[in-house]
């Protein structure tokens, strides 16, 4: 099964195409379908609270609670969609920015970083209601 595939520009502008969800993990650890949906509709409802979170850390710049949460976030990322090295560079120049405590959400490119998180979203809950999720070589 081929993740799906999200195209991004990196705060630098260098396209990195972002797996969204890793299915054929989810699938080995959640062979049973009502649990793999538990799982993925949890996911989904942590995911969009540290998103809505981050994005108010963001505005009312308070750096700590905002880098914790990105972090967080950054790490439940890479578990779903699998590609480590492609979620830390996504988020590496929020990271910078934040422990350097001088960051605004335009200045630190985070939009590239949201749009892919809310894509994120749309994707757990899809994978949800896509009954062939459950059938790897469908």
């Amino acid at each position: 099964m081929t993740p799906l595939l999200m195209p991004l520009l990196t705060p630098s502008l260098t396209p990195l195409f972002m797996p969204l969800l890793n299915m054929e993990l989810l699938l080995d650890l959640y062979p049973d379908v009502p649990a793999r949906n538990s799982f993925l509709r949890r996911a989904h409802d942590v995911l969009s609270a540290d998103r809505v979170a981050l994005q108010d850390a963001m505005a009312r710049r308070a750096h700590d609670d905002a880098r914790q949460l990105a972090h967080r976030i950054q790490g439940t990322a890479a578990f779903l969609n699998g590609a480590r090295e492609s979620t830390q560079e996504l988020f590496r120049g929020l990271n910078l920015a934040l422990a350097q405590g001088d960051a605004t959400p335009t200045q630190v490119g985070v939009e590239p970083i949201l749009a892919y998180l809310s894509n994120l979203e749309i994707a757990l809950l899809r994978a949800v209601d896509d009954p062939g999720a459950e059938d790897p070589n469908r």
